[in-house]
Order: C-alpha cells, then sequence, then structure tokens
C-alpha cells in the first residue's frame, strides 16, 4: 500500500492550480482601445475647443523653444534594483498607447484606433512622444489645413483611461522627441522616475505597444551610444542603441532601465540586409532610441513656464 501511495500520489498533489480568475490574468487591451470611441466622442461633444482643428489652429502659440516645466516636477531616479517583473509593473503605469480618433463620413461613424506609443512625464498631463508621431498635426497646422474626418488625438493607459491631446509644446525633429500636453480629465497620471543615461552592455527594457500588440514588455542591453554632427546646420543627433525588440506602432514608448527608470524613447529601426541594394537575406536590426536627457533639458527650475 505504501509502495501504491508513492508511485501513484493523488491527483491533487500536482493539479494545475488555476487562477481564481483567468480574466484578471490577460488583458483585454483590443477592447480598451475600442471603448477609446466612447470616450472621445463624449469628450469631443463637451469641448468643442478639442477637436484637432482647432489644436491646428494654435499649434503655433503653444510650441516654445524655452522650458516646458518645472525640473522639480520630474520624479527623481528610482535606486532599488527591480526584478524583470517588477519593472513592468512599475512602468506600465506610465508607458501609453498613443491614439487616433477618426470620423468616417460616409458611414457617419467614429472609429478610435492605435497609432503609436508614449510616456508620462508629469502627473497634470506632460508626456513624451516622437517628433514623428505628431509631425502631421504641426504641418497641417503650419500651413493652415483642415480635415473634417481627422478629429482628435489621444493616450491612453493600461487601465483604458483615456486622455485627449490638447497641446504640442516642443519637439526636435533631428532628434524625433516630442513633449506634448493630454486633459487629464481628473485622473492624476502616473510619470515614469527619470535615469542617467546608461552604460554599453547595461540591462535595459523597452516597454512599448508595437502594432497587433498592447504593452509588450521586451529585455536587451545598450549596444552603443552614437552621436552624429551636421556641422553645415549645426544640429547633432544623439542615439542609444539598444537589443531589446520593437517594431511599428512602439515609437515613443518607454525605455527603461533595472530600477524601473526612464532613460530613453523608441525612435526607429534600420535593417541590415547581406544584399543591401535588394534587401534581401536580413542579418541584423540596430534599434535607435531618443536618449531621455533631451527631453528632460527642456524642463528648468530657472524659468519655468507658466
Amino acid at each position: 500500500m505504501l509502495l501504491a501511495v508513492i508511485l501513484f500520489p493523488t491527483a491533487g498533489a500536482f493539479a494545475y492550480e488555476r487562477a481564481t480568475d483567468p480574466d484578471d490574468q490577460f488583458y483585454d487591451f483590443p477592447a480598451m482601445v475600442e471603448g477609446a470611441t466612447a470616450s472621445m466622442r463624449e469628450y469631443l461633444k463637451d469641448n468643442p475647443d478639442g477637436v484637432l482643428d482647432s489644436i491646428r489652429h494654435r499649434v503655433l502659440d503653444n510650441l516654445t523653444d524655452g522650458p516646458v516645466g518645472r525640473a522639480s516636477d520630474l520624479q527623481k531616479a528610482a535606486r532599488k534594483k527591480l526584478s524583470p517583473q517588477d519593472v513592468y509593473k512599475k512602468g506600465r503605469r506610465s508607458s501609453l498607447i498613443f491614439g487616433r480618433f477618426v470620423h468616417n463620413n460616409e458611414m457617419k461613424a467614429d472609429t478610435a484606433y492605435k497609432t503609436a506609443s508614449a510616456v508620462v512625464l508629469t502627473p497634470d498631463g506632460l508626456c513624451a512622444t516622437n517628433y514623428h508621431v505628431i509631425s502631421d498635426i504641426l504641418l497641417t497646422g503650419i500651413f493652415g489645413k483642415d480635415d473634417s474626418t481627422d478629429t482628435g488625438r489621444f493616450l491612453m493607459d493600461c487601465d483604458g483611461n483615456v486622455f485627449p491631446l490638447t497641446a504640442v509644446l516642443a519637439t526636435d525633429p533631428v532628434n524625433d522627441w516630442a513633449i506634448i500636453r493630454v486633459d487629464p480629465r481628473g485622473h492624476a497620471l502616473t510619470p515614469a522616475t527619470i535615469g542617467a543615461l546608461p552604460e554599453i552592455g547595461s540591462t535595459v527594457y523597452c516597454l512599448a505597444s508595437p502594432s497587433q500588440g498592447h504593452f509588450n514588455f521586451t529585455q536587451g542591453i545598450v549596444s552603443n551610444r552614437t552621436r552624429a554632427t551636421d556641422k553645415r546646420k549645426g544640429t547633432t543627433r544623439y542615439t542609444l542603441e539598444i537589443t531589446a525588440d520593437y517594431g511599428g506602432g512602439a515609437s515613443g514608448g518607454p525605455i527603461l532601465d533595472e530600477y524601473g527608470n526612464l532613460v530613453g524613447l523608441v525612435s526607429s529601426t534600420v535593417s541590415i540586409y547581406s544584399d543591401q541594394q535588394n534587401m534581401r537575406n536580413f542579418q541584423m536590426a540596430y534599434k535607435q532610441t531618443v536618449p531621455i536627457f533631451l527631453v528632460t533639458e527642456r524642463f528648468t527650475d530657472d524659468n519655468p513656464r507658466k
């Protein structure tokens, strides 16, 4: 009888422990994005000045070459090293989906959908993304172009809260970053803690929302730090190259260090092929990100923007 117990233990001893509610462990982010349609429709009904054409008309009034906020409003770097699981738990609170809200005149229907990513900088609604994510707003605004079908932009957090874009405050086309303002709508956004420039070889994580994905978490290292100066234009591009995976739609998403601090923004990839001219036989890709110091330099306590 003893042998039988040893060879054939009760099923309960090795039974799979199922979560009490699996739906709490698997997130339905596509449903959240769909829910943004109703949220944006309600917001624009109550705030007609929030439509994108209104933002375009005042785009130059909001832009500045000076400070956009107070440095003291940024969250100081965390000093405690975290497990990858805890980096994710911390980072997902400040990682955001960047979305577009459009109106189909023929179908007389509104639709919200995801286009890129972003990250929270301050609780009152200052966020960062890539220049190329919002460049169409600037260019159409500068040239006075309206589009009744392109009605709004918004950010959305991991809980499905929607924060409409209200202004573009600062941009750097060379280094591909932008600081934007959103309407918190009564929510206190969770800003990322700001880290130092990571050393080559340091572990980093990407927590962004690539195409067909939401709040995707990948790990890698800093593979290089480069700069390229255009002497004729007097500009310098700084690039933090990493190996953590990301793809289209992750643009503007946060790059985090082992402490969960924000150290960069997703920007672009450069693919290398053995036959580069015909783009055949893929070999590797450079993952190019924006060092966060370029963004945080626009925050100062000397002459803060009101």
